[in-house]
């Protein structure tokens, strides 16, 4: 039995949580310690929401380099400042094309995996975590740190569930720094 592509997608929608995905960036210019702030914002969140997956995937190879990724939450109202949401992963160098660094879920000191193998992620969904404040307004970002990434290019993607009436999240066009 086949069901339309709506019904499908709602599905996606209700298991798995809302899914936002960023433009695809240039490695070199946002997971580059070296030559750049080093924190960069990927999505904007309103209000307070649940976050169930968050990951980046490299759409080419990452070229050589040591740069490590952690994810975090920044907040302008209420001011809240960066804070890891996971520690740093292992060096994304030679980062191969759909390799991914996933954000753990759980213990906030658990560090960002970088899978294993291209185009598999070999996690159960996670334990989520609450972000954002009510009426509230933060992003999503990346904190990246150690060394430079001589080229590649990636996309990050998010699912999320809203906790609170009017909460929702967009992508930036390109990572901001904050």
């Amino acid at each position: 039995m086949g069901y339309s592509p709506s019904t499908r997608e709602r599905v996606a929608d209700l298991v798995a949580g809302l899914r936002v995905e960023t433009p695809v960036f240039t490695a070199t210019t946002y997971i580059n310690h070296v030559t750049s702030t080093g924190q960069f914002e990927l999505f904007n969140v309103y209000g307070r929401i649940l976050l169930m997956h968050l990951y980046i995937e490299a759409i080419t190879v990452f070229g050589a380099g040591a740069a490590v990724v952690a994810f975090t939450y920044t907040s302008t109202s209420p001011v809240i400042a960066v804070a890891e949401i996971c520690d740093a992963s292992a060096s994304v160098a030679a980062l191969a094309q759909g390799k991914r660094i996933v954000w753990p879920g759980g213990v906030v000191a658990t560090l960002a995996t970088i899978t294993p193998s291209a185009g598999i992620s070999d996690y159960t969904p996670p334990n989520p975590h609450y972000i954002g404040t009510q009426g509230g307004t933060g992003s999503i970002g990346m904190l990246t740190a150690t060394a430079t990434v001589a080229s590649g290019t990636a996309q990050a993607f998010m699912n999320y569930i809203p906790l609170e009436k009017g909460a929702y999240v967009t992508a930036n066009a390109l990572p901001t720094a904050p």
